[in-house]
């Protein structure tokens, strides 16, 4: 019987589309699939109402990776404003196709959540994602402003929940703010700054983009958030509003 089959030229078309098709629902939510965007959901006090939760691809961080392209949904954590806040921490992070997954991102340190909003809608309801962030290494000098003394100097924080020992890219969204300041931040021996940049800036608002950030056995991502000269004004704060953290596949280290 098989002497006599004769394979048709539509079924090996067939065979080569459906191929392509499954090559393609395979590899491209793959990557959305992998990817958690994050940042913060701080609603204020004044009663003005705030920019509308993130979503969608963010251009400064596509720009770097197009597999940052691939963001939907994001996670807008939830703080309360103006209220220092000790060791936050957010599970059940969803990814890009708004899944639950076992991701879960803390905090050890003291920091005030800040919705810059309220004060300039103008400036601000462009960029949903930098104008909302979570600040620390400022006010902490004789004469008080913010949420009062207390504010860490450094911060450290960790992503937990990973697959362990795979290969991520991550980005490190800074704020805009009514002045451009930085602050460093420092994962896995490698240090960046991440800026804060003042609105209506000609230079744009961008971030830090690390490379090749691997996870531990245990499947987390730790780091290090140093504030950047005194703590006493505004002027050194350390504004962080979020990040995109996407797997990638694992290559030698050598």
């Amino acid at each position: 019987m098989l002497s006599n089959f004769r394979f048709q030229p539509k079924y090996l078309l067939f065979a080569v589309a459906l191929l392509t098709l499954l090559m393609l629902t395979s590899t491209q939510p793959l990557w959305a699939q992998s990817l958690i965007s994050m940042t913060f959901s701080i609603p204020n006090s004044f009663g003005m109402g705030g920019p509308p939760p993130m979503s969608g691809p963010e251009s400064a961080a596509t720009s770097a990776n197009p597999l940052f392209g691939s963001a939907n949904v994001w996670n807008n954590l939830p703080t309360v404003f103006g209220v220092l806040t000790t060791n936050p921490s957010w599970s059940g992070l969803v990814n890009s196709h708004g899944a639950t997954t076992r991701v879960k991102f803390s905090v050890v340190g003291t920091v005030v959540p800040v919705n810059l909003y309220p004060f300039n809608p103008s400036a601000y309801v462009s960029d949903t994602l930098r104008s909302q962030f979570i600040a620390w290494n400022s006010w902490n000098g004789p004469v008080f402003g913010g949420a009062g003394p207390g504010e860490s100097t450094t911060i450290r924080w960790r992503i937990s929940g990973l697959r362990p020992n795979a290969r991520f890219h991550m980005f490190v969204y800074g704020a805009i703010a009514d002045i451009s300041r930085s602050f460093d931040m420092t994962i896995k021996g490698r240090t960046m700054n991440v800026p804060t940049y003042v609105y209506g800036s000609s230079i744009g608002s961008g971030g830090a983009y690390f490379v090749d950030v691997f996870s531990d056995a245990r499947g987390r991502i730790s780091g290090v958030g140093r504030g950047i000269g005194n703590d006493s004004t505004a002027l050194n704060e350390a504004n962080w509003a979020g990040f995109q953290l996407v797997q990638v596949r694992t290559r030698r280290r050598r």
